[in-house]
């Protein structure tokens, strides 16, 4: 997983390429939080994104939840059609602001 930032202000842009998996969602778990702490607002580029497993998801969730609780937003971008399917069968479509 490689993840680059993008720093516009009050929002930021995360460019996700790799897989979100049980192998590395604790370390991107952890730049999540941090990235949460620092921006109000944060947009997933997920052009080059490949995978998602539910341990992905789960820090999806905690991103997700810990911007809302500060009254941002999270949105995701250019995501392939298999990850927005995974997305849709697990109600993350509902949370995440899909672009």
């Amino acid at each position: 997983m490689d993840i680059k930032l993008v720093d516009r202000g009050d929002t930021g842009e995360l460019l996700l390429s790799g897989r979100l998996d049980a192998t590395n969602f604790k370390e991107v778990e952890v730049l999540f939080m941090q990235m949460a702490d620092r921006f109000v607002n944060l947009t997933l580029d997920m052009k080059d994104l490949k995978f998602v497993s539910s341990a992905g998801l789960r820090s999806l969730l905690k991103l997700y939840m810990k911007i809302h609780a500060r009254g941002g937003e999270l949105r995701a971008v250019n995501a392939a059609p298999h990850i927005i399917e995974v997305f849709e069968m697990t109600g993350f479509a509902e949370m995440l602001n899909i672009r």
